[in-house]
């Protein structure tokens, strides 16, 4: 069999691939359009996010059989037609939830506590206490939108923080237990105080965060979304913030991640959002720990090399 690579990976990762006996191209540099080429006698693709898994790329691999995804997102995979095909996709849920979940509190403990701004002031020789005065997390209901690994996680890292957890997951039920109460949507808007995305982009999940989900919020919230960006949108968001629907948000993901292609209304939109003094901005990290590299690629390894050897 031909494992080909096409994105960066550690060089320990590769020579274990190598073992399996598998024929392994490692490109890690190949820029997306030149991918086409590399892959014609692929049994197996490892990638990341390079380019899509769809029709272009099956028809450039006439022998696919396997392709992997090095983390958790499946939105730029059609799975539908791999699955036509008979080509399995394989992804590495709960590799990086940890992670998600620890930046998670990370992001609240810096908005409700004021920390980056006031490390801003410092480093500027001002010393502003009132100014910073911070909001504790203890006592107050946290929503989280979406249970699986990410969200499940994160309800697990504020379990010492004497918060009420409400979690809702439209295809989950039974999960409730210690202080996280699962519950309704309507419930979640009603009586959060703070409220976390940790769904996958679908259909169903894109632009969520529209003015409907922030009319139906009964009070002002601090907003985290860690999950895609295009979950929360970021015109009707800064209209949130703008309005004090919203307290302050952090966001680790956005709808274009690509800063150097920002249309104009994207760059007036951000440049807005970041003028309120009051969004957390951070590049797609959420899940990028050492050791959330580590289980993810020892995932995929596991999973080709018994593939290979089957």
């Amino acid at each position: 069999m031909k494992i080909q690579l096409i994105d960066p990976f550690p060089d320990d990762m590769v020579a274990q691939l190598r073992q399996s006996g598998a024929k392994v191209g490692f490109t890690p540099d190949v820029s997306p359009e030149e991918v086409y080429s590399l892959v014609s006698d692929a049994d197996i693709i490892i990638m990341n996010s390079k380019v899509p898994a769809d029709i272009k790329l099956l028809e450039a691999a006439p022998q696919l059989k396997l392709v992997c995804r090095a983390g958790v997102g499946m939105d730029h995979f059609d799975l539908p037609l791999l699955a036509s095909k008979g080509i399995e996709a394989f992804n590495t849920p709960g590799a990086n939830a940890i992670s998600v979940g620890e930046q998670a509190v990370g992001m609240l403990l810096a908005l409700m506590h004021n920390i980056s701004k006031a490390d801003r002031e410092v480093r500027q020789f001002l010393w502003n206490r009132e100014s910073n005065r911070g909001t504790e997390l203890h006592g107050k209901t946290v929503g989280i939108i979406g249970y699986g690994n990410t969200g499940s996680a994160f309800a697990r890292c504020l379990g010492g923080f004497g918060c009420r957890v409400l979690a809702y997951d439209k295809y989950k039920s039974g999960f409730a237990s210690g202080h996280v109460v699962e519950t309704t949507l309507e419930d979640l808007y009603r009586q959060a105080d703070i409220i976390s995305f940790h769904v996958p982009l679908t259909p169903e999940t894109d632009n969520w965060g529209r003015g409907e989900f922030f009319s139906a919020l009964a009070k002002p919230i601090w907003l985290l979304n860690l999950s895609r960006g295009q979950v929360v949108r970021l015109q009707p968001l800064l209209e949130a913030v703008q309005s004090g629907k919203v307290l302050a948000v952090g966001l680790d993901v956005l709808e274009n991640e690509n800063m150097a292609k920002l249309t104009e209304v994207q760059r007036r939109v951000m440049e807005a959002l970041m003028s309120t003094g009051r969004v957390l901005f951070t590049p797609h990290i959420g899940g990028w720990s050492h050791e959330s590299l580590k289980r993810i690629n020892q995932a995929i390894v596991d999973h080709v090399v018994a593939f290979v050897c089957a």
